[in-house]
């Protein structure tokens, strides 16, 4: 069992970091393991943190009202600790991170989603269902009548659309307060999910196929790069508009509504790739 560090890292979206380690490889900007340096620790974990979420809602667009770099705005962060194993993932449970402390709030959550608001809604996925955090007691409230098993979680802006990835890989949207589920047919073999500014749906297959659901229908994304081993999409910062960031084993690009992919100059070395990642209102990433 190994450590795992949580760390806030600044980045400039605009396709590099802000730190003179980094390393200029063939127009690539190639991101070194010292990058990670100790003081950008927040707090370690016993386990892989595999998944990061900061909610953009009232959470912290109020926390940040008036942020200027001498100041210590009190972030909200959510995180998702399992053992990857060959392969394998055993989940060890969701927690929160919050003045400078985490508590666990869902022995058995896989990920979490947040509205973009003026309201503080965050949603959990479990291997049991849906789960909405209560704000005053800082735990999980079950949402909705059904047990899913769920491995991932998405919302939209007024997080009125849930949309629950169950363990056999079939998206559902649920709606009307927990109260209605729907199976997105058209949707299949999903690995993972991720919603865009739009309401736009990205996944990809198990076959490492990327796509995109619209309004009209599914859309293959083209000009992935061929060979790719392993993908990751990354819940997207609040300035990108209709595109979501997706990880292509080191490398990141950036996948847009129209179907179209879009290498950037930013890859991380083989030994400084993170596990998870989150973004803030602000460009800082977790």
């Amino acid at each position: 069992m190994r450590t795992q560090a949580f760390l806030c890292v600044v980045l400039f979206i605009g396709g590099y970091i802000a730190a003179p380690l980094s390393e200029e490889k063939d127009d690539k900007i190639v991101i070194p393991r010292q990058i990670f340096d100790d003081n950008f620790i927040k707090c370690k974990a016993k386990h892989d943190i595999v998944d990061v979420m900061v909610p953009l809602n009232a959470f912290t667009l109020k926390t940040n009202i008036g942020f200027d770099s001498d100041s210590k705005p009190d972030m909200t962060v959510f995180l998702v600790e399992a053992d990857l194993k060959n392969g394998k993932r055993v989940d060890k449970g969701l927690y929160l991170y919050k003045n400078d402390e985490v508590k666990m709030v869902l022995p058995n959550g896989r990920a979490a989603a947040a509205s973009f608001d003026d309201e503080k809604i965050v949603y959990f996925g479990a291997s049991d269902g849906l789960y909405v955090y209560n704000v005053d007691s800082k735990s999980a409230d079950k949402y909705g009548k059904f047990s899913d098993s769920i491995i991932d979680i998405a919302t939209n802006i007024d997080g009125k659309h849930i949309y629950i990835l169950s363990e056999d890989h079939k998206l559902y949207n649920v709606t009307n307060e927990g109260a209605d589920k729907e199976l997105l047919q058209d949707v299949e073999d999903a690995q993972e999910i991720v919603l865009d500014d739009s309401g736009n749906i990205y996944f990809y297959d198990s076959n490492k196929d990327v796509f995109i659901k619209n309004a009209d229908g599914i859309i293959k994304v083209q000009g992935l790069p061929e060979g790719r081993k392993s993908l990751n999409l990354v819940n997207p910062p609040f300035i990108m508009e209709e595109s979501v960031p997706l990880m292509i084993d080191n490398a990141l690009y950036v996948i847009k509504a129209n179907g179209t992919a879009e290498a950037t100059s930013l890859e991380f070395s083989a030994n400084a790739k993170p596990t998870a990642y989150g973004a803030d209102i602000f460009p800082v990433q977790y």
